[in-house]
């Protein structure tokens, strides 16, 4: 009898598992574009996935070892984050997600988008040595090229491409404002050679920064993801603050941050951690509004907390002209501080409501965690120490990729097998899709303040 009930409630835990499941990938389909994605069944499926590869494998070796030009890079950067927008992404919200073939308008997106910058890296240096003189037909191609970025990162991102018009509008009602704000007009075709065939709109320091390091960082993350790193840090913050007052929100906060580390995403970090922290700490007696509100502020730190932080930390570096080191060094004191305020207030919470932590039984034991997968820290070991001994980040990312392979082999349960890599290498550029369009587009802003010295002008105001 007591067999059949202990059956019973596991089934139920199983069911209430898969319902959460299923309401977080709702919520994950509505607030992040990545969770639409479509998918292909038969030889088009198969053909993306071995383009995702060769992306990769492109990508790995010409920012190690090939030899490239930066102009080139980006541009080819372009081709294949335009191509699989329009391969992956859905149109509309609503679209039918599985499908044998993209809708004859992707297709005719993809043509546009991959011809415009195929021909720009054909006759780029030529139209560089006349000073940037183009003619009608090469305007019109640079305004295909824009119509199919912003098309691009309408799927992608949504309001960033209402932002990034409402400043590409600017370079012409600009002429009719009052003030520092205001300028003389541009014609189309000068905003079209500063927005396409420049190096400071689309092609530049925002895809500059995705076709180098957040592409390699985000492989990194999805290889770490696959040898098994998110259950590593779920079992290990359990051992530390798990039977401690409110322990599974202090649980949310450590794993939120120690996931923070190696993804620099919140959605995909509350996607990861959220599922088990969030039951916990409803379970022990939070509210439902102040465990879901944990995890989010929890995760949301991820965007600042080094080695790997979101996006923004790789531009920063860029435009400061800095080392990526020195940036993520400058990161630590602030992420600190950010989840020691954080453990402090829901520790105070749990205080008030008088909770207790997990039961010790239910926690795993500290040295078996380490004994049977702390093997898995040396990917993150292997990247801070080569940054922080003078490698470059491009460099310290690549070969800690290829340690954590080798890490996972020294245990049994974590050894990533050739289908588990493969995987790792689809998802992680998959993932990279998105954060790449968001890059491209903000060049579009980027152009705009450049060429109206918007810049300049606020400075003075």
């Amino acid at each position: 009898m007591d067999e059949h009930q202990s059956g019973v409630k596991l089934g139920e835990a199983l069911e209430a598992k898969k319902e959460l499941d299923a309401k977080a990938q709702k919520i994950l389909e509505e607030k992040e574009a990545d969770s639409r994605m479509r998918t292909y069944t038969g030889p088009l499926g198969r053909a993306v996935a071995v383009l995702l590869c060769v992306w990769t494998a492109f990508q790995l070796y010409f920012t190690t070892i090939g030899a490239i030009s930066a102009v080139n890079l980006r541009a080819i950067h372009c081709i294949f984050l335009l191509v699989f927008t329009f391969l992956l992404f859905p149109t509309f919200k609503k679209e039918k997600r599985k499908r044998k073939l993209p809708p004859l308008w992707d297709v005719a997106f993809i043509l546009c988008s991959a011809g415009s910058f195929l021909y720009l890296i054909l006759n780029y240096t030529r139209i560089a040595r006349t000073g940037g003189r183009i003619s009608d037909m090469e305007a019109a191609i640079a305004l295909v090229a824009v119509v199919c970025v912003f098309e691009a990162a309408r799927r992608a991102s949504g309001n960033l491409a209402v932002l990034a018009g409402i400043f590409l509008a600017y370079n012409w009602f600009g002429a009719y404002l009052p003030g520092y704000l205001g300028h003389n007009g541009f014609t189309l075709k000068r905003v079209l050679i500063t927005q396409f065939w420049g190096t400071q709109g689309i092609l530049g320091t925002g895809i500059g920064v995705s076709a180098t390091y957040i592409f390699l960082f985000v492989v990194f993350g999805a290889f770490l993801k696959y040898s098994g790193f998110s259950k590593f840090i779920n079992d290990f913050s359990l051992t530390l603050v798990g039977t401690t007052s409110g322990g599974p929100a202090k649980v949310a906060v450590i794993a939120s941050g120690l996931m923070g580390m190696i993804n620099g995403s919140a959605i995909a970090n509350v996607a990861t951690t959220g599922t088990i922290t969030i039951p916990l700490m409803k379970r022990i007696g939070y509210k439902s509004e102040f465990a879901g509100a944990v995890e989010a502020v929890a995760s949301t730190g991820g965007q600042f907390t080094p080695p790997i932080m979101g996006a923004v930390g790789f531009v920063m570096a860029e435009f400061l002209n800095l080392s990526y080191t020195y940036v993520a060094l400058a990161a630590v004191t602030p992420a600190l501080l950010y989840y020691i305020g954080l453990l402090l207030a829901v520790h105070f919470e749990a205080k008030r409501l008088g909770l207790s932590g997990i039961a010790r039984e239910n926690i795993p034991d500290a040295l078996s965690v380490i004994k049977e997968q702390g093997h898995l820290v040396l990917p993150l070991v292997s990247l801070i120490g080569l940054m922080f001994t003078g490698f470059t980040p491009l460099y310290a990312a690549v070969i800690s990729i290829f340690i954590t392979v080798a890490a996972s082999w020294l245990c049994k349960e974590t050894r990533m097998t050739g289908d588990k890599i493969i995987a790792a290498v689809i998802e992680g550029a998959r993932s990279a899709v998105s954060v790449g369009v968001c890059c491209v587009i903000i060049g579009v802003i980027i152009g705009t303040v450049t060429l109206t010295s918007m810049g300049l002008n606020m400075g003075y105001l």
